[in-house]
């Protein structure tokens, strides 16, 4: 019989390292994320967009170079691989040899069955050693990996295990989709993730993806990081491309960033307005018009001519989003700038 002890490792033998980031302050490498977000939004077609950047290397949206193109993983249970997630890809601008999805488990005798995460999920780690290596994973919805109740931490906690520990191995970022509860705006954000609270606290980042009703206008916020900051958002459109006849796909386009604590920025997002915040809307939409009548203007001194002219910052970002005004950057090092957009142009 074995003599078990537990082993201590002092703090002074350990060596301090950073956090090895995919996208920095967004997603790291060797951890486990959360994308979260209510129908409509278009969860799915902005993960596939964050897809296509790491296969192909470029810059990220908010400007962060990208470390070089790596491989992904994608495992959906939402959508078709053929007439959708592909010609998604296609419009995102992604390296197609580099992206890879798990479509079935294959035996010895060259049976082809479908792959469930909850079952099957260790046998990626065998297709990654193949691949030379991951560097996303995404799992869309990740509530297919627990096989048991998924409002029970347990059960989501052993679930979720092997996601942490694939992540850990092949030191990538893994990217669970997931839905946010009904009626849980009141909540605190990270706490309105569909299922369990286990499902937030083992994820290191909680980004939350919200659409501004009756709009277009969409904002991709953190509402939780413990390696990170866990404040401020993006702004991003969902367009519509033709790639060709009869074959039509999304892509995002993104936007400018936010400053904002996730409760803030969601509640000017999702909240309904009444009388008086459509009075301010209206006075907000007024002084953009005057402000960009003659041109750009640089979004440092919009917000300070908004405060000389007493309108909120809030109402001004939401008076943008119902409006024909775009956000623009000049060059890679310049600041972002607000304007009116041409007819034709898409925010």
């Amino acid at each position: 019989m074995r003599n078990w002890k537990a082993e201590l490792t002092p703090a002074s033998e350990v060596v301090p390292l950073p956090i090895d980031w995919l996208w920095s302050d967004w997603l790291a490498r060797g951890k486990l994320s959360l994308l979260a977000g209510a129908g409509g939004c278009g969860k799915t077609t902005l993960s596939l967009g964050l897809a296509a950047i790491v296969s192909s290397g470029r810059e990220w949206p908010d400007g962060t170079p990208s470390e070089g193109a790596g491989n992904v993983m994608i495992w959906s249970a939402e959508d078709d691989i053929y007439d959708t997630l592909t010609p998604r890809l296609i419009a995102a601008g992604a390296d197609r040899t580099r992206v890879f999805f798990v479509s079935g488990r294959r035996n010895d005798q060259g049976e082809l069955q479908p792959f469930s995460p909850a079952r099957d999920f260790s046998l990626l780690n065998e297709r990654a050693e193949q691949l030379g290596g991951v560097s996303l994973l995404l799992i869309d919805p990740i509530v297919a990996l627990v096989s048991g109740d998924m409002h029970r931490a347990n059960d989501v906690r052993s679930a979720l295990q092997q996601l942490v520990d694939f992540a850990a191995q092949w030191n990538c970022a893994v990217l669970g989709i997931t839905h946010l509860a009904k009626g849980s705006q009141q909540s605190s954000p990270a706490d309105r993730l569909l299922g369990s609270q286990a499902f937030a606290a083992l994820a290191r980042t909680v980004l939350i993806a919200t659409q501004q009703e009756g709009t277009g206008s969409r904002i991709l916020v953190r509402a939780k990081s413990n390696i990170g900051p866990d404040h401020g958002g993006l702004t991003y459109t969902i367009e519509e491309v033709e790639l060709a006849a009869e074959i039509v796909a999304t892509r995002t386009n993104w936007g400018e960033f936010v400053n904002g604590s996730a409760r803030e920025l969601l509640a000017e997002f999702e909240q309904a307005e009444d009388g008086q915040q459509r009075s301010e809307l209206a006075s907000a939409t007024e002084f953009l018009q005057e402000a960009l009548a003659n041109g750009p203007v640089a979004t440092n001194q919009l917000k300070t001519d908004a405060a000389a002219a007493g309108v909120a910052w809030g109402t001004v970002r939401r008076a943008r989003m119902r409006t024909r005004i775009m956000t623009i950057k000049n060059g890679m090092q310049g600041g972002w700038a607000w304007a009116i957009a041409p007819e034709d142009a898409q925010s």
